[in-house]
């Protein structure tokens, strides 16, 4: 997730920006998911996914939802585009320390909002926390390349 990013350069003077945030920030587990595609689906690093519980099929975590995927499983390390159809296994993080700021939010508005049934509703922060899954806020910056 590090990027470069060229903002200026003249023939005496150069700009450059370096991110070199990550997702991951250690004592990582994962486990490698088939999704099926049901039109074209672009996933994004950092995309919590949830899964169907009568079908097992993966989607991308909905509050609204009602079959299961409204309950995460997993964060998703690589983005992939998967056209109709299309079956590719993903990778996702289910264990250890990411970054809370490299989240990427599809139908969820924050990490606190609530899922679940009206009398024991709880947050996708205390799921993610269950499966395993750290919030670190900031920045880690171990190593230069940071991958």
């Amino acid at each position: 997730m590090s990027s470069v990013t060229q903002i200026s350069s003249t023939n005496n003077q150069q700009i450059t920006n370096y991110d070199v945030s990550k997702l991951l920030l250690g004592g990582n587990e994962f486990v490698d998911i088939d999704l099926t595609a049901s039109g074209e689906v672009v996933l994004l690093p950092g995309m919590i996914m949830g899964k169907v519980g009568a079908t097992g099929l993966l989607l991308a975590a909905d509050k609204d939802a009602t079959d299961g995927s409204q309950f995460p499983v997993g964060v998703v390390i690589e983005g992939k585009t998967i056209a109709d159809g299309e079956t590719k296994s993903i990778r996702l993080v289910n264990k250890g320390a990411i970054s809370e700021d490299k989240l990427n939010f599809l139908s969820i508005e924050t990490l606190d909002t609530l899922i679940g049934a009206a009398n024991n509703q709880r947050s996708y922060r205390d799921y993610l926390n269950d499966l395993g899954l750290i919030l670190q806020t900031g920045t880690e910056l171990t190593a230069i390349d940071n991958q």
